[in-house]
This record gives structure tokens, sequence and C-alpha cells, in this order.
């Protein structure tokens, strides 16, 4: 793929952060959202005071603080975001990233029911160019992305977007903070800034360690109560690692875990081989880190001895029981509690 963004210097991250299915229908559909409906269309409000006094009056229990930190990201989306912008769309849901290019006008989009009655009725369409998972980036680019401002930019990184699209991921970079106008005036949530980090960090380890994964899935079961070990490479069958609740094996159910550390989802062929390899009693598990098509998750729907893990999911169980690892384990994925203050409004 050539540079779609050949004379682009400026790198839109849009967030959709608070309503899962909407954040998929936008990757599924092809655009990007925000709220503030409470505005109505913000076509007319076409220079920073006009569109700071619409919020004003839109909003008159906010503090002038709150407007502050808010009436930019407004203007820059309805007014700023130009055709053909690079945009990076960060799913919190399925720990993705979307790399698209501004495909149409700001819309009003109040005749569509769910992003009216969810708030998200300001919308611009995108050509998704590229779906990856966050592992891509470099944890800078990562941090950048990271915003808690509904819209802002990331311009130091365009350059390893552009890569991404080529197929290069990268692993390193120089972290440069670059915060908008209004980003002085919005709280870090620092909680969620170290929980994400400590996810991309895992799942990089993850992604690189081939086979070995398999072996931090046993663990991890151990962790749970399971007595857990991994099969051998080959007749296994598609099935990576036994477990079971007591230390013989002597009690059901007897758990067959399929395990897949790459980056691509996976599909109904991978969960029917796991399926079709259970026997009356036994039941199934199947991590990936790469996440599942919507056909392998109908298939899990319709089970009820399957259990699809995707990556999210398997960093919360990691994490939950990380204290419960084996020390040998806990070595190799050194973690520290840290506390972060949380501010009572």
């Amino acid at each position: 793929m050539g540079n779609p963004f050949e004379g682009k210097n400026t790198l839109w991250v849009v967030h959709i952060a608070n309503h899962d299915g909407i954040a998929i229908r936008a990757r599924n559909e092809g655009f990007v959202c925000i709220g503030w409906t409470a505005m109505g269309d913000l076509s007319s409000f076409d220079t920073r005071e006009k569109m700071r006094r619409r919020m004003e009056d839109a909003f008159q229990s906010w503090k002038p603080r709150t407007v502050s930190s808010s009436y930019g990201q407004t203007f820059r989306f309805a007014h700023v975001i130009r055709d053909n912008d690079p945009l990076i769309y960060p799913i919190k849901r399925t720990g993705e990233i979307a790399i698209g290019q501004v495909s149409g006008p700001y819309r009003f989009a109040d005749d569509d029911a769910e992003l009216r009655d969810n708030d998200y009725c300001n919308v611009r369409r995108v050509k998704w160019l590229k779906i990856v998972p966050r592992t891509a980036f470099s944890q800078p680019a990562l941090h950048s992305f990271g915003s808690f401002l509904s819209v802002s930019t990331s311009n130091d990184h365009l350059e390893e977007v552009i890569q991404v699209l080529s197929g290069v991921e990268a692993e390193t970079g120089v972290l440069v903070d670059e915060p908008g106008d209004e980003a002085e005036d919005v709280g870090v949530d620092l909680f969620e800034v170290a929980t994400q980090e400590t996810a991309d960090h895992l799942l990089k380890a993850w992604h690189r360690s081939g086979a070995h994964f398999e072996e931090v899935v046993a663990a991890t079961l151990e962790s749970m109560g399971y007595t857990a070990r991994v099969t051998p490479a080959s007749g296994d069958h598609g099935v990576d690692v036994i477990a079971h609740p007591d230390p013989l094996g002597l009690k059901q159910p007897y758990v067959k875990v399929q395990v897949k550390s790459g980056t691509s989802r996976i599909g109904e062929p991978d969960v029917n081989q796991l399926k079709g390899s259970l026997n009356t009693g036994e039941h199934g598990i199947l991590v990936s880190l790469g996440g599942f098509t919507s056909g392998a998750l109908a298939i899990e729907r319709a089970s009820p001895n399957l259990i699809l893990i995707d990556a999210q999911r398997f960093v919360q169980l990691f994490s939950d029981h990380y204290e419960d690892l084996d020390p040998a384990w806990r070595s190799r994925y050194p973690l520290r509690q840290v506390l972060v203050p949380f501010v009572i409004r």
C-alpha cells in the first residue's frame, strides 16, 4: 500500500469510550462520532467563539473550566477535520486500533435513534484502511493515542501510522507529549492509563512468545485453582492445555484449551475443531490474543460448554490472579501495585 496520507501533517485521534455497541458499530459501518448532542447541529458555529457560546447555553450548569476543556473538541470535529485527513480510532472493547481516512463532511445524525438516545449524534464518515491490534504500535504512540479527549491530535506519530499501514510494526520510539490547547484543563485518569499500559506491555510480550504463551495460559489456570499441563507439540489435535479442578484429574469438568498467540482473528474452523474434540462432560476454552470473528462468537453463544477468551479478558484474568501465580512466573512478568489518587467532585 502506498502512502495514502501524502501531504498531510495532522493525525486525528477520536475516541468512542462510553458505549461498546456504538464503538463496534462505528468500526463495522465506517464512521466516528462524538457526544455533546444537546448543542444540536454544530454546522453554524463556525468560529471558536460561537462554539464556546453555544456550549455555555446548552450546558448552563457546567463550570467555565469544563467548557474550556470541551468546546475546542466539538469545533475541531465539525470544522477543522478535513476530507482525506488521517484518523486513528482506538477500540477499547476489542483492543484494536483502526487506521482510517476521513471520507465525508460533518453531519448531525439526529435521525439515527441509537446515536441520538446515547448522545453520539455528531458524525464523520471514515474509510477504514487497516484495523490492527494495539501491539502493532510502539508504547509512545499508544500513550499518545490514549488521550482522554474525544478529539485530539497525535502528529508526531503519523510516520509510524504510515509504517504500520505498510506492514511494519514499531517497537520503539521517543515519547513526545504535544497536548492540544484544551488538554491542560482535562484531568488524567491515572488508573485507566496504568491499566491500559500494563495490558499493552503484557500483550506485546505474549505476541512475541509463540508456543511459550501456552505455558502462560496453563500458569494462569493454575493460579485460578486448576491443575493444568501443556500437551506435547505433536498429536495434540488442536488442544494445547489440559486442565481439571483437582490434582489427580478425577473431578469434572475436564477442560481442553486451545491457545492462539497471533494477531489474526480466529474464525469458525478453529472453534469447530475444538468443539469437535470435546467429549460428554468436557468443556472447551479457546484463548486468542487476536480476538474472534462474529461467526466464532455465534458458535460460542450456542455452545454452553465452550468459552472464547480474547486478549482483554485474558489480561484481566492474569491481573486478577497475579498474586496467586507461581513466583517464577511473577519474576518473568514483574508487575507492581501502585496507588493513584481519585478526586471526588
